[in-house]
C-alpha cells in the first residue's frame, strides 16, 4: 500500500487543478472585455482581436503544460493501483442469484437507499421512472427526522424533545431512554455553559422537565441535581463523566434516528448499505471460491445461500435465536418472543399458558413481582 500512498501524494501534489481553473476563469474576463470593448468602440476591432489572439495562444500553452502534469500523475497512480488490486470481482458474481424478474426490489431497495439519506430529488425521480409504490408519506417522515437531526447539529434539542413527546407512549412501548436523554442533554448543555451563566437556566429545566422520569430515573436525576455543589469544578467532580461525554451529541443524535426508524418499522441502518458492506467483507472469501470453482469446473448451484460460510462482525449478526426462558423452546414467527412491560421476554404460547389464554386475566412475571396483562405485551424482533 506504501506505493499507492506514494502516488496518490503525488497526485495531489502535482494536481494543480485550481491553477487551470483560475486560469480558464481568467481567459474567461478577458473575452467578457474584449467583447464589450469591441462593442462601445468598433474601430478598435482589429487591434484588439490581435492582440486576443496572442494571449490565446499564451493562455493554450499553459493550460496544455499543466494537463501534461495532471495527466501523468493520474497515469501513475492508475497503474499503481491496478498492480495492487489486480482483480476480477466478477469472479464472485452469480448471475443466477438476482434474476432479471427481481429487477423491481432493486429499484425499490436504492430508492428506499437514497431516501434514508435524504437524496430525496433524486429518489422521486427514481420512483417516477421506475414506477415504484413508495408512499410520499414515507418521505415526508425521513424529511422530518432530517429537520431534527439538523437541529441537533446545531445543538437544538427542541424539536427532537417534542418529537419524543408525541412519541412518548410508543417508545414507552420498547422501555426507550430517548426521551429522557434528551433532557438530560439539555440539562447539561445549559450547565456547562463555559461563562457559567447557565446554572440557573439548567436548575429551571429540571424542574419543568425531569418530574415526570422521576419514578424510572430517580438515580439518574439525583445525579444531575449534586453535580450543582460541584459547579465550581464539575471536571474533577464524580460526576465528570455524566457530564463531560465528548460524544454526547453523537450518541444522542444515533439513538434518535435509531428510534425513529423504529417506529417505522425499519433498520437504523439502509439495508443497501449493509448488503454492501457484508458484500465487501465476504468478497475475499467469494473470488477465492470462484477460482476453485473455475478450476474444478464446477458450478455455483444455489441461489439462496454461500458455498461457503463467510464472517462477518457481530453488528451484522441480525437473526438472534432466542430460546423462551420457560418453556426452554426455540421461539419461531407462530411463538413469537414477546416482552411484558416489566422488560423481561418469554413466548408467546407460554404467555397465553400463563395467562390461560385470558387477554384480560392478570398474570405474574415468572422472574419478577411485576403483574400485566396479555395484551400489554409486545412482540420482539431481534
Amino acid at each position: 500500500m506504501d506505493s499507492v500512498a506514494k502516488e496518490f501524494g503525488r497526485l495531489q501534489k502535482n494536481g494543480k487543478f485550481d491553477r487551470i481553473i483560475e486560469d480558464v476563469d481568467e481567459m474567461i474576463k478577458r473575452l467578457e472585455r474584449v467583447r464589450n470593448t469591441i462593442e462601445n468602440v468598433p474601430r478598435s476591432r482589429r487591434e484588439e482581436l490581435a492582440i486576443l489572439k496572442s494571449e490565446t495562444k499564451e493562455w493554450a500553452n499553459k493550460v496544455n503544460e499543466s494537463q501534461k502534469e495532471i495527466h501523468g500523475s493520474l497515469s501513475k497512480y492508475a497503474k499503481s493501483l491496478d498492480k495492487k488490486f489486480k482483480v476480477d470481482i466478477e469472479g464472485a458474481y452469480n448471475q443466477n442469484a438476482f434474476p432479471a424478474s427481481s429487477k423491481r426490489l432493486l429499484d425499490r431497495a436504492i430508492a428506499m437507499h437514497l431516501i434514508r439519506e435524504g437524496e430525496f430529488e433524486v429518489a422521486d425521480q427514481l420512483i417516477k421512472e421506475a414506477n415504484l409504490d413508495i408512499p410520499n408519506e414515507l418521505e415526508l417522515e425521513f424529511m422530518n427526522m432530517y429537520r431534527i437531526l439538523h437541529a441537533l447539529e446545531r445543538k437544538d434539542l427542541g424539536p427532537a424533545v417534542e418529537w419524543a413527546a408525541l412519541k412518548r407512549d410508543r417508545l414507552a412501548l420498547t422501555s426507550s431512554e430517548l426521551e429522557f436523554d434528551l433532557h438530560r442533554l439539555q440539562f447539561v448543555h445549559y450547565f456547562t455553559y463555559p461563562d457559567g451563566s447557565g446554572t440557573r437556566l439548567a436548575l429551571d429545566y429540571a424542574r419543568n422537565n425531569f418530574s415526570v422520569f422521576g419514578e424510572r430515573y430517580l438515580p439518574e436525576i439525583s445525579k444531575l441535581m449534586c453535580a450543582f455543589v460541584f459547579q465550581a469544578d464539575v471536571e474533577s467532580s464524580p460526576y465528570a463523566l455524566t457530564f463531560l461525554s465528548p460524544s454526547a451529541w453523537t450518541d444522542v443524535a444515533r439513538a434518535f434516528t435509531k428510534e425513529f426508524c423504529s417506529l417505522l418499522g425499519l433498520s437504523s441502518e439502509s439495508p443497501l448499505y449493509l448488503s454492501a458492506v457484508a458484500g465487501s467483507i465476504a468478497l475475499p472469501t467469494l473470488l477465492k471460491v470462484g477460482s476453485i470453482m473455475r478450476e474444478k469446473q464446477t458450478e455455483w448451484s444455489s441461489a439462496n445461500e454461500l458455498p461457503v460460510e463467510t464472517l462477518l462482525p457481530p453488528s451484522f449478526q441480525f437473526h438472534a435465536i432466542f430460546v423462551c426462558p420457560v418453556s426452554k423452546e426455540q421461539t419461531t414467527d407462530a411463538n413469537p418472543p414477546m416482552m411484558m412491560p416489566c422488560g423481561h421476554i418469554v413466548g408467546k404460547e407460554s404467555l397465553d399458558r400463563m395467562s390461560k389464554g385470558n387477554a384480560n386475566m392478570k398474570f405474574k412475571c415468572p422472574y419478577c413481582p411485576n403483574e400485566s396483562m396479555p395484551h400489554q405485551a409486545v412482540r420482539v424482533y431481534f
